[in-house]
């Protein structure tokens, strides 16, 4: 394994440069850090251990075990206390993504500030397999069927994180943990097939196993393919996007639609344009939808989480709600475009009303994609997942439902009169104008509130404040959708 592993670094690192390694005091970290300790390559690193406070004296023992193995072998040993809980609620995030976020805000400050040329995190291949799941599982399309890639960019810093680990299994690591004498430290928490990672590790993989003993070698060899598919699918979106569209002076895209249309598989090229703006994939289709129908397009609008799509009779334009001068969004256009031709004058639509007037169209629903922070017409809020399921106390302005009930992606908009819910423990209909009612709601409020509905009237949850009974968290109950109304 040390021989392999060493032919690996040398092609994550040709020129030796430093490397922080991030290390938990599990296996798999624990046994990347003896490999670089006994690599032929000599690459001179330091231990990082983050340490989250979320399993009592677990959390402890795990910085003690690396700060000693650290000890031990005249390695640098930097480490970091969080107040996980305190970030997740304060942020509005489920724990998982607060120890993410913080842990990689700080690795990225230690790269910057000790001259760090890279991060190394201990993902394996069995990891690799978990993600091409859940990413299948949440509809990522092509792009997150090619799993983890084993170098790319740490963001916010000039460092690059590479995965030393990733061809190899939870097998080969295991073994060779046993033999060199490692010791290292279980998280409890991994048991827990409550998380969904943990879900498919534990009961799913297991039965990969059975039907098909090489399955995690077939996955990754996928994954392989997916990432060539999607390599060619990448430059085919370069080309046509060079023909098709163009950027305003404010970054921001103007699609000619006759000659979108025209191309093969537009619906995916549009798609791509519209993705580094935040559409989702369930709005393009509304959008595909409207242009397929052959009645009325323009006037048309398209809400992603900040960017507002507006049709005309002959393009489709982008731009930011609320935000008249747009902002590019870290280049992802300029690279799709790279060749476009120079830039036209602004077109006759929504967007130059927007752009004259300085006054932004009002969005009337918005997707929801995942975790984060949101807000339509100045209502904010923010949308977290909770693994406590035992936990459905609520404060002001909150509600809790099963996230099966309310699975993302999914649209809130603005209540609208014939709006109706069956209220918590309750079995019969109730309108929502007799909700506000009883809510002792003011006309502002009423004008301000929003809903989680299905394709009709009936709200699975007025935003804030009451759900409806069919997404109650049960005994059945795996995650909990927390929305706060900020």
């Amino acid at each position: 394994m040390q021989e392999r592993f060493d032919r690996i670094l040398k092609g994550l690192l040709p020129d030796g440069e430093a490397v922080l390694l991030a290390v938990s005091g599990g296996v798999d970290s624990m046994c990347m850090a003896e490999l670089f300790l006994n690599s032929t390559a000599k690459v001179r690193f330091a231990l990082a251990h983050c340490n989250f406070h979320l399993r009592g004296e677990e959390s402890d023992s795990d910085e003690a075990l690396v700060r000693a193995w650290a000890e031990s072998h005249g390695v640098i040993f930097i480490k970091k206390d969080f107040d996980t809980k305190e970030y997740a609620a304060s942020n509005g995030v489920s724990i998982e993504m607060a120890a993410r976020e913080l842990r990689y805000t700080w690795f990225a400050e230690v790269c910057r500030e000790r001259g760090f040329a890279a991060l190394a995190v201990a993902h394996n291949a069995n990891d690799n397999a978990e993600t091409m799941i859940l990413n299948m599982l949440r509809g990522t399309g092509v792009k997150g069927m090619t799993g983890m890639r084993g170098s790319s960019l740490l963001p916010g810093s000039d460092a690059r994180l590479i995965r030393p680990l990733l061809g190899f299994t939870r097998k080969d690591i295991h073994e060779y943990a046993v033999s060199h004498g490692l010791q290292w430290h279980e998280d409890s928490t991994n048991a827990d097939s409550a998380y969904k990672r943990n879900c498919i590790r534990n009961e799913v993989f297991p039965l990969f196993e059975r039907l098909n003993p090489s399955f995690l070698t077939t996955l990754n060899e996928d994954m392989e393919r997916f990432a060539q598919v999607q390599s060619v699918a990448d430059e085919y979106v370069r080309s046509v996007s060079a023909e098709i569209a163009r950027l305003e002076d404010n970054g921001l895209p103007v699609i000619e639609r006759q000659k979108l249309t025209s191309k093969k598989d537009w619906e995916y090229v549009l798609f791509r344009l519209l993705e580094p703006f935040g559409f989702t994939s369930s709005v393009v289709a509304d959008l595909v939808s409207v242009l397929k129908s052959g009645g009325t397009v323009s006037g048309r609008t398209f809400v992603a989480h900040e960017y507002l799509a507006v049709t005309s009779a002959k393009e489709i334009s982008v731009f930011r709600i609320g935000n008249r001068d747009g902002n590019r969004q870290d280049g992802h256009f300029d690279k799709l475009c790279d060749r476009a031709a120079p830039f036209a004058e602004p077109a006759a639509s929504v967007a130059e009303h927007v752009e004259t007037t300085g006054i932004a169209i009002e969005a009337t629903v918005i997707t929801i994609e995942g975790p984060g922070t949101y807000s339509l017409n100045g209502v904010k809020f923010s949308v977290s997942l909770s693994d406590d399921v035992r936990n459905v106390r609520t404060v002001a302005g909150e509600t809790k439902s099963d996230t099966a009930g309310i699975p993302f992606p999914f649209t809130v908009r603005h209540w609208k009169n014939g709006d109706w819910m069956r209220p918590l423990g309750m079995r019969g209909r109730k309108k929502l104008s007799d909700i506000f009612v009883d809510l002792k709601f003011s006309l502002t409020e009423k004008k301000k509130a929003l809903v989680i509905a299905d394709e009709g009237s009936h709200v699975l949850a007025l935003v804030g404040h009451r759900i409806d009974d069919s997404v109650k968290v049960t005994k059945d109950t795996s995650s909990v959708t927390v929305i706060r109304l900020i």
